[in-house]
């Protein structure tokens, strides 16, 4: 059973970020190799798809299938900067706190990490960017001081359990200096769990850039983006189909691949701590 479950494992890992590749690549070469510019304005609209336009044409007769791949860098590079940032701060702001002994920071900085979870994930950052203003770099900046506390949450529960390892108590005892231990011994072990937790909130991420583009905060047009796109597509979702359902598709291809490594590495990850 140990060899079948590695082997899934192994697959999953495989499959997913073959997926994730492939999407990349052709983020990168579509825009390049393609036969039409993402923002060309043309005077074929809402042609359905075809030779000429594998996913069909919008309003604006631009080609749906280059806007779809110029957005996958915008989107994707969106949601790993918003998922990179908060990973690592919350990781060294709640490592810090489970090994401190100072009750007042412990209380003051521990009743922030909980009055910020509290509020609804989606629903604070949309107002934060609404405060901020529409834009990227808002998104990033929202999603950034949103989450940041979970990562922090995780990581002070963590931590409070490694600091009374052996290991790190053979550590003190043989005198290596507090930088070494943290940053040797401790934020290796803490930062095991939030970048597990890291896979699941990517997903969790590529969905909230999207909705926030929906909502009419996210890029400023003509740049495409697949939130955008599924907007301007549902305005006429009754009469051309393809301008919301391929943007969405390729929000469905980026989070299942992100699920399906996550998947194979916690099966590899489990695996490897039974033996």
């Amino acid at each position: 059973m140990s060899k079948k479950v590695r082997a899934e494992g192994t697959l999953g890992i495989i499959i997913g970020a073959g997926m994730m590749g492939a999407m990349l690549l052709a983020g990168l070469l579509v825009p390049w190799l393609g036969k039409y510019d993402a923002n060309e304005i043309g005077s074929d609209q809402i042609l359905p798809p075809s030779r000429e336009h594998f996913f069909g044409t919008d309003m604006l007769g631009r080609d749906v299938f280059a806007r779809v791949f110029d957005a996958v860098f915008i989107d994707i590079g969106t949601a790993f900067a918003g998922v990179l940032i908060p990973l690592a701060v919350g990781t060294i702001i709640g490592t810090l706190l489970g090994i401190s002994r100072n009750r007042r920071v412990n209380s003051f900085i521990g009743s922030l990490i909980d009055g910020i979870n509290a509020f609804p994930f989606l629903i604070f950052v949309i107002a934060l960017v609404a405060f901020l203003g529409a834009g990227l770099g808002s998104i990033i900046i929202a999603l950034s001081l949103v989450n940041w506390a979970r990562y922090a949450r995780i990581a002070r529960t963590r931590a409070v359990v490694v600091n009374q390892q052996g290991y790190v108590e053979a550590a003190r005892t043989l005198g290596y200096k507090p930088s070494r231990i943290l940053f040797r011994h401790i934020i290796p072990n803490v930062s095991s769990e939030t970048r597990a937790y890291a896979l699941s909130d990517f997903i969790i991420v590529i969905i909230a850039v999207a909705a926030l583009s929906f909502l009419g905060l996210g890029v400023n047009p003509p740049q495409a983006e697949w939130g955008a796109m599924i907007k301007d597509g549902a305005n006429i979702i009754t009469l051309a189909w393809w301008g919301a359902v391929f943007p969405g598709l390729a929000i469905c291809w980026a989070g299942i691949s992100v699920a399906v490594f996550s998947e194979g590495l916690t099966k590899r990850i489990g695996e490897g701590n039974q033996r």
